[in-house]
């Protein structure tokens, strides 16, 4: 008897813990008022966001220029009122207010010292490709975390319905990162599928951690295949998910032609 009521409070302990997890997950999932931590980006097309590691919230077109001296920033605000049509999925900050700079790594190794720059690679395989290079500027040697080194490709705006985003543009890839070797997106809108994929090279694929002594860089080689249409390309690194300061790479602007050939933007 005491062996069968054991047994069922396993089982209730079991249950229990498992629907916690449901509810962190969805919780971790939800984009709703609190303060939120990125670095400010205005792209291309003027569309704000918040970039975070892997991680985009978008700040709306009525809202967006109380931000727009803090360009290339990592700031916080606290968003009062934020929409997200999907969760999970990425959520667009309607009202807010200004906290200030983005509060510091707490709990991690800190990203001060971390470089990352991207630059074209088109002239090999006439694709759409880039070197990315994390480089440690310091004096001490840095342990990164591949899984927060996040791909933010950005492009028009093709389906409204399920994105936050009220300006031009969107993110076609975003929630990936260094650690995920490939991905892919397809979006069906009025009767049209467009797809977009990204895939590292595997010369250059990085593990899930690795180490940097001072003034040691990493390189990595990623190709997309994308439709004909203006794209840019950054990278986003730490942060969590909007909790603390990041850091974002140069963004780099191009055009895929009816071809498929990739031409840089001046």
């Amino acid at each position: 008897m005491a062996r069968r009521w054991m047994f069922r409070n396993l089982k209730l302990i079991a249950l229990f813990l498992s629907l916690s997890g449901c509810a962190l997950t969805l919780y971790a999932g939800m984009r709703g008022p609190g303060k939120y931590s990125g670095v400010v980006i205005f792209d291309r097309w003027d569309t704000c966001f918040l970039l975070s590691g892997p991680y985009i919230t978008y700040v709306s077109e009525k809202v967006k220029e109380n931000l727009r001296p803090y360009r290339d920033q990592a700031m916080q605000v606290d968003a009062s009122e934020v929409l997200q049509p999907m969760n999970p999925g990425d959520g667009l900050i309607q009202k807010y207010t200004i906290v200030g700079p983005a509060p510091e790594d707490s709990f991690r190794q800190g990203i001060e010292g971390i470089r990352i720059s991207i630059e074209s690679d088109f002239d090999r395989d006439r694709t759409p490709a880039f070197l990315i290079t994390i480089k440690n500027s310091s004096d001490k040697p840095v342990q990164i975390d591949s899984g927060e080194i996040g791909l933010a490709l950005l492009g028009l705006k093709i389906d409204p319905s399920f994105n936050p985003s009220d300006g031009k543009s969107m993110a076609w890839i975003t929630r990936a990162t260094l650690a995920m070797p490939s991905s892919a997106m397809s979006i069906t809108y009025n009767n049209h599928t467009t797809s977009a994929s990204y895939s590292i090279g595997p010369r250059t694929n990085l593990p899930e951690w690795f180490a940097l002594n001072p003034g040691e860089s990493k390189q990595v080689r990623i190709k997309f295949q994308v439709p004909p249409g203006p794209y840019q390309f950054l990278v986003g690194f730490g942060g969590g998910v909007h909790a603390e300061k990041s850091l974002a790479s140069n963004a780099v602007s191009f055009q895929v032609d009816g071809d498929g050939n990739p031409v840089l933007d001046k």
